[in-house]
């Protein structure tokens, strides 16, 4: 496993920096793929859609930059170049493919916070990281919930 140090005039504490990295990008991915199928949701139920994945953004974006700041405390510096988001345009409108792309992410983001969450859960250095990976999938369950009632 790849690690970071927490401290960098110190050996004390490693971060699992290939994890932080994983959360980071997937988190920044949701927020993206989310804003996405807001503004390109179209169709009779325009409005319901529209609505939902504005709250799915919100839910996520709110928390990159907690985030972003407890991992650079725990001494992660992320290469933010790499943050370019899900890739490519959206090539649909339509709500059910719309829902499926973001589920999809969200699936993709869930796994990453699990695979984190386990991964230094042991470690008391990361009881705030740990509570924050928590908090995060608490949230990703709720938007997969909203999600799963319009499939």
């Amino acid at each position: 496993m790849i690690r970071g140090k927490i401290f960098k005039d110190t050996n004390l504490f490693e971060m699992p920096s290939k994890l932080a990295f994983q959360l980071l990008k997937t988190q920044n991915d949701l927020v993206i793929a989310s804003r996405l199928a807001h503004w390109n949701v179209k169709g009779s139920d325009f409005f319901q859609y529209h609505l939902l994945f504005e709250r799915i953004y919100n839910t996520a974006s709110e928390k990159v930059d907690t985030t972003v700041e407890l991992l650079r405390a725990l001494g992660y510096t992320p290469d933010f170049a790499a943050f370019a988001g899900p890739g490519g345009a959206l090539t649909t409108n339509e709500p059910s493919e719309l829902v499926d792309f973001l589920f999809k992410h969200l699936n993709e983001y869930f796994a990453t916070l699990a695979r984190f969450r386990n991964e230094v859960r042991e470690d008391a250095l990361y009881a705030g990281l740990v509570n924050l990976l928590e908090e995060l999938m608490q949230d990703c369950t709720q938007l997969m919930y909203l999600l799963s009632s319009c499939k």
